[in-house]
């Protein structure tokens, strides 16, 4: 498997990889980002291309491509082997059906349906009603084959058999969603239906939503349900197909339906997603903003779902868009049009109301005023409960803005205005529950300037001619630290490093897999750090910082044997001696450093 995992390393770059789902600009020899592992505004996440290696320097994350995916993607280990392997074109053994975790036979289950779905649709007389559906909406041939668009037939057992028939067992069928259960008989989940299938960010099929053909059916839609591979919160429909164009045009487009992001691809808009009928959630808004920071909405004027973003489970996902730096707009489509109206209609509409976008926030406000009569006091009551997410808005300058603006329209006083939302935050803050929180990892002074000293150390190994050979090795504090520490001089002394500190690495690798992270986290905090200097800046650094950690050691062994003292002196006066002859030895020590 070894081998395996190293000819994936040697494929595939890990710059690529990462820029899937992060943000990246170049940093000198590095990369980096904003971590998709915690909350931040200011770049902590370095990804280092000749080390083919990442590390957060805000949560601490750290690793290789394989620790990444797996990590990104919710993956145990062989399934991101899987992944990468298929990404860089190499063939993985299949094993015995038996054998393959769940999480493969899931995704495996999913393809075949897909395949068999796919097929129905093009070949079978069954699906007639199918093809015709998708002629009178607009459909090419070629579009149908890019979605991979399927047919389920109209019969109470066809997928099951034809996935029996492949040697799957029912009951992995059933936890793939496939099939559902009713009094110890299992049939097919969907029947008579148009299929979409649904993909995760690398192609792979999660799910399906999958749309009525015969109208006396009670449900329009019927999606796949909650499964080890498909997390409804987020997943969006069509991301694998949009991402590298909301990645170019820095934009990306969420409408509501499939066949709304199907027929924007269609006409030539490719940086459109789908959210698949279920409310938007604060994961997908992270998703999204990975590949853009301008997020443009589609709902329409007079339909409850643009109303629904009012409510308290939506607010929180617009405090995470605010919060996380992302520009929203809307796009206006007049007479109650759904984007695939407005695209068959005339697709030029559809371009020219996306160039049109107004800020989401203007968009809310010419809502609420449209909504209720501003001339009344109840009406202007009725409008300020409506803008009060204005609340959740960080930017100071961007809520000035609209508080003004809101003034000047309803002849309110801007401090009234000011009263109401800071009331509306109090409340808020009282009841929001925090969910979830990552925690910086802190570190005290000394053990910070100890890391960056050992990183240094790594970037510029000639600088080791700077440290004296008396050097006590517990300044570094950390036994990591020190273990590093003391294996580069073992190393130096034999003349092991020869210009870089890579072989020195690597050694750590079979003994000490821990120590390698930790070394190549430490490189990737030179190049963030102290990416501009040369070789004399890196010594001169070393050698005054070198005296600052001594001090720290020393100010600390002082504090310890002072409370020695004091304990002492209750006891035996001898023993108060030999700790005072500690102490002067010690502010010897501080007064050579000075």
């Amino acid at each position: 498997m070894s081998s395996t995992t190293e000819e994936i390393k040697s494929r595939l770059d890990i710059v690529e990889v990462v820029a899937e789902y992060v943000k990246l600009t170049q940093a000198g020899s590095n990369w980096k980002g904003l971590c998709p592992f915690h909350n931040e505004k200011t770049p902590s996440f370095l990804v280092s291309q000749e080390r083919q290696y990442w590390h957060c320097f805000g949560c601490g994350e750290g690793g290789d491509i394989f620790t990444f995916i797996m990590k990104i993607e919710g993956l145990e280990f062989y399934e991101s082997l899987k992944l990468l392997a298929k990404k860089a074109g190499i063939e993985i053994k299949q094993q015995n059906i038996q054998t393959i975790n769940l999480k493969n036979k899931l995704l495996d289950i999913n393809e075949l349906s897909k395949k068999f779905f796919h097929y129905i649709l093009q070949n079978s007389h069954s699906a007639e009603n199918a093809r015709k559906y998708l002629e009178k909406r607009g459909i090419k041939k070629e579009t149908i084959e890019k979605f991979e668009l399927g047919c389920a037939p109209n019969f109470w057992d066809k997928s099951l058999n034809f996935l029996k028939s492949k040697g799957y067992k029912i009951e992995d069928i059933f936890l793939a969603g496939i099939v559902v259960k009713k009094d110890n008989r299992y049939y097919d989940r969907f029947r008579d239906r148009l299929i979409f299938p649904i993909n995760n960010l690398h192609g792979q099929t999660v799910g399906f939503s999958a749309r009525a053909l015969n109208k006396e059916d009670n449900a329009k839609y019927i999606n796949s349900p909650q499964t080890e591979i498909y997390n409804k919160s987020e997943i969006l429909y069509g991301l694998d197909k949009a991402k590298n164009s909301a990645r170019k045009k820095n934009e990306i487009i969420l409408v509501e339906g499939q066949m709304d992001m199907v027929s924007s691809h269609q006409a030539g808009v490719d940086n459109v997603v789908a959210t698949s009928g279920t409310a938007l959630t604060k994961q997908q808004i992270k998703i999204l903003k990975r590949y853009s920071d301008n997020l443009l909405l589609v709902f329409d004027e007079d339909q409850a779902g643009y109303n629904a973003f009012r409510k308290g489970s939506q607010i929180a996902v617009f405090s995470e868009a605010f919060k996380t730096g992302a520009n929203l707009k809307a796009i206006y489509l007049p007479d109650g049009q759904d984007p695939d109206d407005c695209i068959r209609k005339n697709p030029k509409e559809w371009k020219d109301a996306i160039k049109k976008a107004m800020p989401y926030l203007e968009k809310y406000i010419k809502q609420a005023l449209d909504k209720f009569d501003m001339d009344s006091v109840e009406g202007k009551k009725s409008i300020l409960n409506f803008m009060k997410i204005l609340a959740i808005v960080p930017s100071k300058i961007e809520q000035d803005y609209y508080i003004k603006k809101l003034s000047q329209i309803l002849g309110i006083d801007e401090e009234c205005l000011r009263e109401d939302l800071e009331n509306i935050k109090e409340k808020r803050a009282n009841t929001v529950v925090k969910n979830e929180q990552v925690v910086a990892v802190k570190k005290d002074g000394s053990l910070k300037l100890a890391e960056q000293i050992i990183a240094l150390l790594l970037k510029y190994p000639d600088s080791a001619s700077c440290f004296k050979s008396n050097l006590d090795k517990e300044i570094f504090i950390s036994s990591d630290l020190i273990k590093i520490y003391e294996k580069f001089f073992d190393f130096y002394k034999n003349k092991k490093i020869m210009g870089n500190s890579e072989d020195f690495i690597d050694s750590f690798k079979e003994s000490n897999e821990q120590l390698f992270y930790f070394c190549e986290e430490f490189l990737l905090l030179a190049e963030k750090d102290f990416s501009d200097f040369d070789k004399k800046e890196a010594k001169e650094y070393i050698v005054e910082h070198l005296k600052k950690l001594q001090k720290f050691y020393i100010i600390k062994q002082k504090k310890i044997l002072e409370n020695k003292i004091r304990k002492a002196e209750e006891q035996d006066s001898e023993i108060v001696d030999e700790l005072l002859q500690e102490a002067f030895l010690l502010d010897k020590k501080l007064l050579e450093l000075e």
